[in-house]
């Protein structure tokens, strides 16, 4: 007996758009093909609906320790969820910093008592914890290495690139880059008088993360690691990337409001697009979305990063840098694949199947038998109005009121058992 049988659902299997049953047994999918010779626990009609693997995000801040009025690792899996994620690796810029074994440790044991969903924690580097961050590795919950070259919220800046060499040389690990390089952040900090939100592009402008990328591609050429480049923000970063011979050792990620905005959106909306890396012009946006949908950009992550709306509301200068993305994420590429920009097979790719092979999660990622039975269920035929009512987060806001998205999912359900 199957636990949960999907009837005539819409999936995709080995690139194909195909209407399959799909059996469920003890959280991992058993069987893709007819199924009428046993019987289910659990069956749901699917008739003209999307079975999708549960998206993997990854890229989240959820603030805990130290931001919990915010996020914490509660409140965020749980929007998580509500939205079609399953799976998300989270950013070690908390307070304290992920930057101790202890630290991991705590956020582990936080996410075993309160998370709905997988995750995993990345760990930051610095010029002093390369032994701990060795043997993290064998933790079940480390993600891998997130490294910032340049300023943004928290305080683990990687000021000096010695570290990073040695880093790569010992550790077979993911490596993560905020790839804002911190000598153009300085160089441009003070060339706007009195700025507003409108300027904040100008002080971060694209210089700072082409010439970051180039960066992490001179790494990737001579020490062969995973490198993932963070969000992708700029055309020139592409072009660096297009002209890269470093192959599958360098991936990169894109986020919804890099797709959806520009700095003119920014003018209008103020602090709740102020960003890291910021929103840039149309003409990057447009270069973003052909880039995803060329297969130039592997997936799409969240960048999630939640403040308050009081904080949000401060003078510029005061305002902290971010916005959730956990509630819109998925919603935002199925509007793309309405909308007729990438097709459904593309969908898949950069939200299940190579944010997985990023990841190193060898069984989730695709409708197939044997992976995990992490599902959400869609109607591709549904809009959604984004309205901070309906939004998961805690934090209750979006830079995405107002605008149309594909429409929330009817079910998710994280290693066969029923979240949404």
């Amino acid at each position: 007996m199957y636990d949960t049988v999907f009837k005539a659902a819409t999936t995709v299997v080995e690139g194909r758009v195909v209407v399959r049953d799909v059996g469920v047994r003890r959280g991992v999918i058993e069987k893709i093909g007819a199924i009428t010779d046993a019987a289910a626990a659990l069956e749901v009609p699917c008739e003209g609906r999307l079975l999708m693997p549960g998206a993997i995000d990854l890229h989240a801040h959820l603030r805990e320790p130290g931001g919990t009025r915010k996020e914490d690792i509660a409140s965020g899996t749980a929007a998580a969820v509500s939205a079609g994620i399953t799976t998300l690796l989270e950013m070690p810029n908390t307070n304290p910093p992920t930057i101790t074994r202890a630290a991991l440790a705590e956020k582990v044991a936080i996410a075993k008592r309160t998370g709905h969903c997988n995750i995993r924690f990345f760990m930051a580097l610095t010029a002093r914890n390369l032994d701990e961050l060795e043997q993290a590795m064998d933790d079940p919950g480390f993600a891998g290495i997130k490294v910032y070259l340049g300023s943004t919220t928290g305080s683990i800046l990687l000021t000096e690139f010695d570290p990073l060499t040695r880093a790569l040389d010992r550790i077979p690990a993911l490596f993560a880059f905020h790839a804002e390089l911190e000598s153009v952040l300085l160089d441009h900090r003070d060339r706007v008088p009195d700025p507003q939100a409108g300027d904040h592009h100008r002080l971060r402008p694209p210089e700072a993360v082409v010439e970051g990328t180039r960066l992490v591609l001179g790494h990737a050429a001579t020490r062969g690691r995973r490198l993932h480049i963070c969000h992708l923000s700029a055309a020139g970063e592409l072009a660096r990337l297009a002209d890269a011979t470093t192959g599958s050792r360098v991936t990169c990620e894109v986020t919804p409001h890099h797709l959806w905005f520009t700095h003119k959106d920014t003018a209008v909306k103020g602090n709740r697009l102020k960003v890291n890396p910021p929103v840039q012009g149309p003409e990057d946006r447009k270069a973003l979305r052909e880039a995803l949908k060329n297969g130039l950009i592997q997936a799409v992550a969240t960048d999630h990063a939640p403040h308050t709306v009081q904080e949000k509301d401060r003078p510029y200068a005061k305002a902290p840098s971010g916005v959730p993305g956990l509630d819109v994420m998925a919603p935002c590429v199925l509007r793309l694949v309405q909308s007729g920009e990438i097709p459904l097979p593309r969908a898949f790719q950069v939200l299940c199947e190579n944010p997985a092979s990023i990841a190193g999660l060898s069984t989730k990622g695709r409708v197939e038998e044997g992976r995990d039975a992490d599902l959400a269920l869609w109607d591709l035929d549904a809009t959604w109005t984004v309205q901070g009512k309906d939004l998961g987060s805690r934090c209750g806001w979006s830079p995405f009121e107002g605008e149309t998205l594909a429409a929330r999912p009817l079910g998710v359900w994280v290693g066969g058992e029923r979240r949404v």
